[in-house]
């Protein structure tokens, strides 16, 4: 391959390696350009839209035949015959929709988050999509940015997870293989700490900081043969990610080793301008290429700005040739040279297969996290029931936001959810106005109350300043209350919202997300017992808007020692130094009780293990996720007061004892200092073994060291 790759960069004109690295946005009106382009050898990518959005917005009219015919232009009758790379924002589903990534991270299953990401490849591949802009890998603390969605929430340790599951499912072992994608791991890097929430703005990282936060998802992605990475818009502590060597060329491909290539993101090249450290699109694009960017998005200013800048010297040919084998290396292991075409004839029965959206509502139901039960839950079937609400037959919002080709009419809503579980004789279901709430409907005892947000307040671009659930939702759900009805509140929702205002009133509260084509039914088997809700929060839901940022894994600090309290919530009720609900928080029917724990160092394995009994002494058969933190408690750097370091998933059955055993090892415990270098310092370490980052079962302080 490596010898195929030079020989056809010794063959290429300027011109034509000058394509390699530009990838043009499609639209319905751009064939004959594109074509063209195609057969001169200068097309080496298409974005399938034309504008940021390509997760959002469906491109009708971009069919396979569309795209084979740019493709025949380029292998048939172009002088070299490099195929064309289509590229799209594919996130969480094609046609079948899975809950937004977010969603996907509570479920803290690496399978189930690697078999949702296969089935969106399969799907996007039958559409001639040979790569997807995913996994977004950005660590984010803050719920007002709306791009929290696409991300694994606050932690680097589910952050990791996340990666390796998502890369593993969207590529496969070979992503040659019929039904696999190439992967690209966003936004490189530091993205999710945009000033204030506000999409695009700084962002301010000491390299220690991003080291140890943002930087350990990219490098399981790497690790797990990520084909791409695409640089991101903010800056870093004042410069562009998308001009900074020492991020993309130093630190990603060198001391990561990663040989795949960096695409920008849209128009992140023209944008350095607006960032101030150009003042015109040949200066971007030599900055940009310099830097390590392999392929410019959209913005077109490497095909028309970087001959003239090699000639100038600004730029040499061997930077030049080093991003073109770059992609070239990406398009032999896809497989483009030896199967260039999709299929025209892909039967629609290939699209949203049974097993599919029974995959969807497995992982939707996983990703539920049940926030409060006073009993109430689950009701028996037959039970008369209301499902009232602004979202109690809401569609869209449902999906999320970059749901790719993913229909509204093919969305479960909760109406109809609980309609197929309790039977429509039982289930009244009226969306209702704020008045109607205060009408008694005397159906029933118990109202399924269903609040949250629009899609359309998440995603790219999107940003608010308050994320409290709205007066008229609180309104609905105490009025239903003063009715003296049983109350379970159902939250549809991209993103943390405070929601301090509902608690007094519900008797449960279901988180369930975005969650995708088949949440309202998998909402509905919850309610009524026929799956025991297993998910745990990767991100904390604060109090009020005030709060934020809070994260459980906060620097360690005298003034803020009170949050996260090592009792869930028992500081104080009122403290406003204390989440909602914090990190790793989520109940069942359920009681899991912890015993028999025990401390080892092994030797042989040079790993300390903490074992212990977990026990299912409830009614129900579920799943219990048992979590160890750690705390390095004096090291040459302010540590954070804990870390998640290892999780178990445990399934039981009702009176059921598992034996638990979670390792930690030297890299477990080590951190990056300072200067670069990732050390292990012996000493001291807390332990904690829970069942959240603050409900904590066993504790021991260690003294622990590694032979050298």
């Amino acid at each position: 391959m490596e010898r195929k790759i030079e020989k056809l960069i010794s063959e290429m004109t300027l011109d034509e390696k000058l394509g390699q690295l530009t990838q043009e946005v499609t639209n319905v009106s751009s064939i004959d350009k594109l074509s063209k382009l195609a057969e001169q050898g200068m097309l080496g990518s298409c974005l399938l839209t034309d504008t940021p959005w390509a997760g959002s917005v469906t491109m009708e009219g971009i069919s396979v035949s569309y795209l084979n015919k740019i493709q025949r232009a380029a292998v048939e009758k172009s002088r070299l015959g490099i195929p064309v790379m289509y590229g799209c924002d594919i996130i969480h589903g094609s046609k079948t929709i899975f809950p937004i990534p977010l969603a996907q991270a509570a479920t803290w299953d690496y399978d189930l988050i690697r078999d949702a990401a296969s089935v969106m490849s399969e799907e996007a591949s039958y559409d001639s999509i040979h790569w997807t802009f995913a996994p977004m890998l950005d660590i984010c603390c803050d719920p007002r940015w709306g791009r929290i969605i696409e991300t694994p929430g606050e932690d680097p340790l589910i952050g990791q997870m996340f990666a390796k599951a998502s890369v593993e499912g969207i590529q496969g072992k070979d992503m040659s293989e019929k039904g696999k994608l190439a992967a690209c791991a966003k936004h490189y890097i530091g993205y999710g700490a945009s000033s204030g929430g506000r999409d695009k703005d700084g962002t301010e990282w000491s390299d220690y900081s991003l080291r140890n936060r943002a930087l350990p998802a990219f490098k399981a992605a790497i690790d797990e043969n990520v084909a791409t990475v695409m640089s991101a818009f903010n800056e870093i502590s004042g410069q562009p990610a998308t001009s900074s060597k020492y991020h993309l060329t130093d630190l990603l491909k060198g001391e990561l080793g990663f040989d795949g290539f960096v695409v920008s993101d849209f128009d992140a090249v023209k944008r350095l301008t607006c960032q101030g450290v150009s003042d015109n699109d040949e200066t971007s694009a030599v900055l940009a290429i310099n830097a390590g960017v392999d392929m410019d998005m959209a913005d077109g200013l490497y095909k028309n700005n970087l001959k003239s800048a090699v000639e100038k010297g600004l730029v040499s040919m061997s930077v030049i040739d080093e991003a073109v084998r770059r992609v070239l290396r990406i398009k032999f292991r896809m497989g483009l040279f030896d199967n260039p075409y999709a299929d025209e004839n892909v039967s629609p029965e290939e699209y949203m297969k049974k097993e599919y959206l029974e995959k969807a509502k497995q992982v939707s139901m996983h990703a539920m996290v049940l926030l409060q039960n006073n009993g109430v839950l689950p009701l028996a079937k037959g039970t008369k029931v209301s499902v009232k609400g602004p979202m109690a037959e809401e569609k869209p919002a449902l999906l999320g936001s970059w749901h790719a080709e993913g229909q509204a009419d093919d969305v479960v809503s909760l109406g109809e959810g609980i309609q197929k579980i309790n039977g429509e004789e039982n289930t009244f279901v009226h969306p209702c106005t704020q008045e109607d709430m205060y009408c008694n409907d005397d159906f029933s005892n118990v109202y399924i109350v269903a609040v949250g947000e629009s899609e359309k307040v998440t995603g790219e671009g999107c940003t608010i300043s308050n994320i409290e659930l709205s007066g008229r939702q609180v309104d609905c759900i105490r009025a239903a209350k003063e009715l003296g009805k049983k109350v379970v509140a159902v939250i549809f929702a991209g993103r943390p919202l405070a929601i301090t205002s509902i608690v007094p009133y519900c008797d449960a509260i279901l988180w369930a997300w975005h969650g995708g084509t088949m949440c309202g039914e998998a909402a509905a088997e919850i309610i009524f017992g026929d799956f025991n809700p297993s998910g745990k929060l990767p991100v904390t839901i604060p109090r009020s808007t005030g709060q934020i940022p809070i994260c459980y894994n906060h620097q360690r600090n005298e003034y803020v020692k009170a949050w996260y309290s090592t009792h869930h919530r028992y500081v104080s009720k009122d403290s406003l130094s204390t989440p909602l609900f914090e990190f790793g928080f989520g109940l069942s029917y359920s009681d899991y009780q912890y015993s028999n724990f025990e401390y080892r160092f092994n030797s042989a394995c040079q790993q300390a293990e903490i074992s212990f009994d977990v026990t299912n002494s409830g009614d129900h058969e579920g799943y219990e996720i048992a979590q160890c933190y750690i705390c390095d408690i004096v090291a040459s750097m302010s540590r954070p007061v804990k870390e998640l370091k290892a999780f178990e998933k445990i399934h039981l059955k009702k009176g059921e004892t598992k034996k638990v055993t979670l390792t930690l090892s030297k890299d477990d415990l080590s951190f990056y200092d300072g200067r670069g270098n990732f050390v292990f310092e012996e000493g001291e370490f807390r332990i904690e073994i829970g069942k959240s980052s603050s409900n904590i079962c066993f504790e021991t302080t260690e003294y622990i060291s590694f032979e050298s």
